[in-house]
This record gives C-alpha cells, structure tokens and sequence, in this order.
C-alpha cells in the first residue's frame, strides 16, 4: 500500500506543455497557502504569470508538494521561516532541494489578510527587480 508521503513525493504530469502557455511558472509559499501566497498568486496572476499557491506547513490548504516544485520556474517563499520549513521536509528528495535552494525569500511578516493593500506593495517593492513586466501587462498599460 502506498503511503501519502509517497504520493506528495510522486512526480506525476508534464509541466512544459501548451496549454500552461509562455509565461512563467510561479509559485508562492507561505504556512497555510491562503493568505499572503494566495494573494501574491492572485496579483500576479493579473499581470499575465501562470501562478499557484501553496503552504509550507502541515495545516496547508493546497500543501507543498514535489509536483508543485517541479511546476515551478520560479519559487517565492514569502519568509525565511516557510523557506527552512520546506528545506526540512525536501531535504532528502534531491531534486526538489535543488530547486528549493535556487528560490526567492522575501521578508513579510504573517500579519496580512488576503488581498490587503499593504501586502500587495510589499510584494511589489521585494519582487521588482525579480518578476519583469509581462506581455499581458505590457499591453494593458498600452490600452490605458
């Protein structure tokens, strides 16, 4: 009988396929997934990347998972403490450790409600340098 910890570990789709599009693969991590990746992931989403979000912690509504992992070009966490988190529960799976140890960590505090206003400029000044202007918002800064 396979075990769930063996199933989260299971890589299982092709991730390179038409249908994702051309945009980057972004995910976001925080502990539950709900409030400040789901926001993140909502935001940029809005500006044309193909993103997700998920938690670092077992209470995660979508958990961080090596298919996740693998999804992803680029991984957001959104603090220090969600990033050693996953390194502790990765740090035997090879390939997700290397990709986890190339990720993005930010500094933002677990104090946001989804969508909140500061949040989102937080997420803007962290990450400006590092998620460039996308066709999609090209065009739509063009239209206003």
């Amino acid at each position: 009988m396979t075990n769930l910890t063996d199933i989260i570990f299971e890589l299982s789709a092709p991730y390179d396929n038409p249908y994702q599009g051309s945009e980057t693969r972004v995910l976001f991590v925080c502990s539950a997934g709900l409030l400040r990746s789901a926001t993140a992931a909502n935001y940029y989403a809005s500006k044309g990347y193909n993103t997700r979000a998920a938690g670092s912690s077992s209470y995660a509504l979508i958990p961080l998972s090596a298919n996740l992992i693998a999804w992803a070009q680029l991984i957001v966490f959104v603090n220090k403490e969600n990033y050693e988190e996953a390194m502790c529960v990765f740090k035997d799976e090879d390939n997700a450790a290397d990709k986890l140890v190339n990720s993005i960590v930010l500094n933002i505090p677990d104090e946001f409600s989804y969508k909140d206003k500061k949040l989102i400029a937080a997420l803007k000044t962290q990450l400006k340098n590092i998620l460039p202007v996308t066709k999609k918002e090209k065009n739509q800064n063009e239209k206003s």
